[in-house]
C-alpha cells in the first residue's frame, strides 16, 4: 500500500478555481439553441455550414448531411459531463487528502482519467465542420476569426465558447501538471526505499562478520603469538637464554 499523501493547498485552490469555472462555463453552454446560434452565425458568414440550408433537403425528400459534431447537443453534454466529473472527484479528493487517506497511486489514476477526457473535450471544441464542400470548416470559427466578426445578438455566445475553451485547456495543463508531479514523487519514493534496503544489507554484513569474529573463526594478535611461541619451543630448548650462557 502506497504512503498517503497531503495536497499542497495552493494546487486544491488552481483544481478549484478550474474545476467550478468550467461547471459554469458548460451549464451555460448547454443550452439546446447555444450551439445552433453559433452555427447559423457562422453559416450566414459563409464560415461553415448554414443550418438553414437544411430545409431544402426536407423538401426535395432527401436526407440532410449528419449534424457536425462541432454543432451537435453532443459535445455540450459531453463537456458538461467532463466538468462535473471533475468536480466530483475534485471534492472526494480533497476530502481524502485532508483524512490522509489518498495515495499517489490513486492520484495518478484520477490525473490520467481527467486529463484523457480534457484532451477528448479539446479534441471535439476543435472538430471541423465538411457537411457543405462549398464553406468547408476545419476549425470552428469563434476560434480562428474571433468574436468581432459575429452578430451582436450571439456575440455573448462567442465569448462564453471562447472562455470554455481556455477553461478546457486550463484543465488538460492541471491535470498533466499533476501527472508528472505524482509520478516523480512515486519514482523519488521508491529510489528512497531501495536506497534504504541497501543500507539495510550492508549492516547485515557487518553484523555477520563480526558474528564470525566471536565464534572464534578470527584469532587476535595474542592468540597468533602464543601459538608461534609453542611451535618454536623445541627449537628454542637447543639455545640457552643469554642468562643461562653466563652461568
Amino acid at each position: 500500500m502506497a504512503p498517503s499523501t497531503q495536497t499542497p493547498f495552493a494546487l486544491i485552490l488552481a483544481e478549484m478555481v478550474v474545476t467550478i469555472t468550467a461547471v459554469i462555463l458548460f451549464c451555460l453552454e448547454y443550452p439546446v439553441d447555444f450551439r445552433s446560434r453559433l452555427w447559423e452565425n457562422g453559416g450566414e458568414l459563409g464560415y461553415n455550414s448554414n443550418p438553414n440550408k437544411r430545409i431544402y433537403y426536407y423538401a426535395n425528400h432527401l436526407e440532410p448531411p449528419e449534424v457536425p459534431f462541432i454543432w451537435s447537443q453532443s459535445l455540450a453534454a459531453s463537456n458538461l459531463a467532463i466538468a462535473m466529473l471533475g468536480l466530483v472527484v475534485f471534492v472526494a479528493r480533497t476530502i481524502m487528502s485532508r483524512l490522509r487517506c489518498l495515495s499517489h497511486h490513486i492520484n495518478i489514476i484520477y490525473d490520467m482519467i481527467l486529463f484523457s477526457l480534457w484532451a477528448i473535450g479539446l479534441a471535439g471544441q476543435t472538430s471541423s465542420d465538411f457537411s457543405d464542400p462549398k464553406h468547408p470548416s476545419p476549425h470552428p470559427w469563434y476560434l480562428t476569426r474571433g468574436c468581432s466578426v459575429s452578430w451582436d445578438k450571439t456575440r455573448g455566445y462567442c465569448h462564453t465558447a471562447q472562455a470554455g475553451f481556455a477553461i478546457s485547456i486550463m484543465a488538460g495543463i492541471l491535470y498533466g501538471t499533476r501527472l508528472i508531479r505524482e509520478i516523480v514523487l512515486v519514482a523519488y519514493a521508491r529510489g528512497q526505499r531501495h536506497q534504504s534496503k541497501g543500507l539495510v544489507l550492508n549492516t547485515d554484513d557487518i553484523e555477520s562478520a563480526e558474528s564470525l569474529y566471536s565464534d572464534g573463526e578470527w584469532e587476535s594478535s595474542e592468540q597468533k603469538a602464543s601459538r608461534n611461541s609453542l611451535v618454536l619451543s623445541p627449537v628454542l630448548a637447543f639455545f640457552p637464554s643469554d642468562s643461562e650462557s653466563r652461568w
